[in-house]
């Protein structure tokens, strides 16, 4: 099967964060099916109260320590392999059980886990896990014991084969051995062990319980614990799907990564890298933490808890900014407790932090606002809370953004199969070469569309992947509003890819009469089969199902491709690692057909529509998950659209014609300095600084690596009001590369100084 997704070099190491199948590309490869998404029908009910985010945020007394409740992965292993994570408690208790939030069981009868708890010699200070998580020879590989028996996670110091971190990673001892697990603290001898036998959902919730073991632990105020476990049952299971096991999961930026996978060989034939063989058993630090819960009784006191934090990442408006949070405090060791007092940090476009006392409301809310500010503005805020003891916790960051529409084409990523640097790249890639649709983005994370977003508009591309993750029930009736504002100097233009329309109609109706938005814009007159592609089983959205391209001005190249040998499939499972269920439609009076079901007569699955002042563009799938495949076999003659045969987004731009200039010819001064984050972030090889001058002046812009030592300056000279955008590609000011790591950018202009930190990742 040749697989041309090896193009898409600037994506890879983000692509591995998200479980494309087969879809970390160059010379290394995950496990096919090691990083799977999360199937739908798992039973996703959680036993714990909420989420905590990217640090150890416990619940109450008694408590849960908790990374993520759920994930949006199903992360799995085999017999031997190991898994581990670690949690800080922050004041002493007691551990009575731990809870495994499982997103893949064995098909056989026989799996299951054992389980301790461990001291911690992870992380290690010269090493910053962030930046070498995940790579294949970049650092993230730990090492092995090369004990009598095999490739261990135990062993003699003399038994320790070092890994890639000796080597690679930025700051390593190349001597040093290591080894992530220190003492085992429970169970004193032996492993608790708790069965996985295979049920109808394929997972859900497995506690291993302390208490009726005796093995209850005593801990102290943060004291590191790591917890430990190995699947158990088939020993030369290797990487088959019926003895697979897993843990629902998702990817996090965190220092340091709590989550590390040790890769048996039993399990792993040919080590982490599944193309050929090489040295790299063991431990490797991962991107991803499991749903993990470490079900505790607080002894001790500790500092305030700051929950519900406001976490908006982008708004419209440029008044001030509430900022709400939960915040409560409680005693264990039975002393006075409540909440003294809690602070609100913001920052401006990286500038110096500015610290609000926060007001206490009703209950346990706490606010304060952040002054409102101009579009383009970067808001980093965090929250500090201190108890009437004197005990004190920070929150976690946040970032918002005041959203600035600078483009005529807008860009709506509503999904979350994919990071969005990455969905860019891979859904513009070669669609655009001459860049004449410079475009905005709007994420799913950033909230739903509004007519006031959309005015600012020409041209809209909107990608729903698996189904929008943000949206409103009357997504059509904010479409319509902006299409009736259609003139000739301001024409609307939209393409809608990758769902169906019942999330656009809200399931409301089944027929679209004149004067509906889905009929006059969209092209529908009526609502089809629902779903064709599925059928509540896992085989029917991880199978290939047959579409057919049209002639059209749309869709020609591929249906020109299409011959005997090779036919076009709709396969979102397979390339993109998601699931999308296809709707039928009867195209309204004057929409052109683009794709059909030939599996159902007289389908439609996609068509595209031109009216006065408008033109538009539905297709009830994502256009990136088409491939061309043997009809009578799947697993041979493979063709990826994409790359293969061309983007079919360049034949859509094409057709929507270029967005009307502006007719003011007006620039516009930034009112204040800024420093944007880079982008993309991480990057390899080169990546965009933007920044804004109120006001001319002298301005230098400079890297510096973690020593900081300045390894390159980008800017030292008088630039005027403006805004600007200069590119790093990565080589000092010696014109050698820098090596991977963490580096930071700096600005300073006419008193203005600000500092941001990127990464950088061959």
């Amino acid at each position: 099967m040749t697989n041309k997704r090896l193009l898409l070099i600037v994506a890879v190491l983000l692509i591995a964060c998200v479980g494309l199948s087969a879809a970390v590309t160059g010379t290394f490869s995950e496990r096919k099916n090691e990083i799977l998404p999360v199937k739908k029908n798992l039973n996703l009910t959680a036993p714990v109260l909420e989420k905590a985010r990217g640090v150890v945020y416990p619940l109450g007394t008694p408590d849960t320590l908790i990374w993520t409740d759920g994930g949006n992965t199903n992360f799995g292993g085999w017999t031997d392999d190991y898994f581990a994570e670690y949690f800080v408690p922050e004041t002493d208790g007691k551990l009575h059980s731990i809870t495994f939030d499982m997103s893949d069981l064995p098909d056989e009868n026989g799996g299951g886990m054992a389980v301790w708890v461990y001291s911690s010699k992870y992380a290690w200070p010269e090493i910053n896990t962030q930046a070498i998580k995940d790579g294949f020879t970049k650092g993230c590989h730990l090492g092995y014991y090369q004990t009598g028996t095999g490739k261990e996670a135990f062993g003699t110091p003399a038994e320790w084969v070092k890994g890639s971190i000796n080597i690679y990673a930025t700051g390593a001892i190349a001597d040093k051995i290591y080894d992530p697990l220190g003492e085992q603290l429970t169970p004193f001898i032996g492993a608790m062990t708790v069965s996985l036998p295979p049920n109808a959902n394929d997972g859900g919730f497995v506690t291993v319980d302390l208490d009726a073991s005796q093995d209850t632990y005593e801990f102290e105020k943060g004291e590191t614990l790591m917890v430990l476990i190995r699947f158990n049952g088939f020993p030369t299971g290797g990487d088959g799907t019926a003895y697979r096991m897993g843990f629902l999961s998702r990817a996090i930026a965190f220092e340091p990564q709590p989550g590390l996978k040790f890769y048996a060989q039993t399990a792993n034939a040919e080590g982490r890298d599944a193309n050929a063989a090489t040295d790299d058993w063991g431990w490797h630090i991962r991107s991803y933490i499991w749903d993990w819960r470490l079900n505790v009784e607080w002894t001790g006191d500790r500092p305030p808890v700051i929950a519900s934090v406001t976490d908006k990442p982008a708004y419209l408006v440029t008044t001030p900014i509430t900022i709400e949070a939960e915040i409560t405090d409680d005693n264990p060791s039975g002393g006075t407790a409540g909440v003294a007092s809690a602070t609100l940090h913001y920052s401006i476009d990286g500038a110096d932090y500015v610290d609000v006392t926060m007001t206490h409301g009703t209950g346990n809310a706490w606010s304060a606002q952040v002054p409102g500010q101009v579009p383009g503005t970067t808001v980093d805020y965090y929250i500090t809370a201190v108890d009437v003891l004197g005990n004190a916790k920070d929150s976690w960051d946040y970032t918002y953004i005041i959203y600035e529409a600078v483009n005529p084409t807008l860009f709506v990523f509503d999904a979350d199969h994919l990071p969005i640097g990455t969905a860019k790249t891979y859904y513009w890639y070669g669609a655009d070469p001459d860049h004449k649709f410079t475009y905005d983005t709007w994420q799913a994370d950033y909230g739903p569309l509004s007519v006031d977003l959309l005015n600012n508009y020409q041209v809209v591309v909107h990608v729903m992947g698996g189904g929008p993750v943000n949206q409103p029930d009357d997504l059509g009736a904010i479409y319509k509003a902006w299409m009736d504002g259609a003139t000739a100097t301001t024409p609307r233009k939209l393409f809608i890819s990758g769902q169906d329309y019942g999330f656009i109609s809200a399931f409301k109706d089944t027929t679209f009469p004149a004067g509906t938005f889905e009929n006059d814009y969209l092209g529908i007159e009526k609502l089809g089969r629902q779903d064709v592609n599925y059928d509540e089983t896992p085989a029917s959205y991880q199978t290939p199902y047959r579409v057919d391209p049209v002639a059209s001005s749309l869709s020609a190249d591929y249906h020109a491709f299409q011959g005997d040998s090779v036919v076009l499939f709709y396969d979102p499972y397979n390339e993109l690692g998601f699931s999308n269920w296809i709707d039928n439609l009867t195209p309204a009076t004057g929409s052109v057909v683009d794709f059909t079901d030939p599996n159902h007569a007289d389908s439609v699955v996609g068509i595209h529509k031109e009216g006065t002042n408008f033109k538009s563009v539905f297709w009830a799938l994502d256009w990136l998950a088409l491939s061309f495949y043997s009809p009578a076999d799947t697993s041979s003659k493979y063709h990826w659209g994409l790359t293969d045969v061309g983007n079919l987004l360049g034949n859509v731009l094409t057709f929507l014609g270029e967005p009307v200039s502006s007719v003011s010819g007006e620039v516009t001064t930034p009112k204040t300095y800024a420093l944007k984050q880079n982008f993309p972030n991480p990057f390899n090889p080169t990546t965009s600084i933007e920044y804004s001058l109120p006001e001319k002046g002298l301005v230098k812009l400079s890297i510096f690596n973690m020593l900081g030592q300045e390894v390159r300056t980008l800017v030292n000279t008088t630039q005027d009001a403006n805004k600007y955008r200069v590119t790093w590609n990565g080589l000092d000011n010696n014109g050698s590369m820098v090596p991977s790591g963490i580096y930071f950018y700096t600005i300073n202009a006419n008193g203005f100084n600000a500092t941001r930190k990127m990464v950088f990742m061959k």
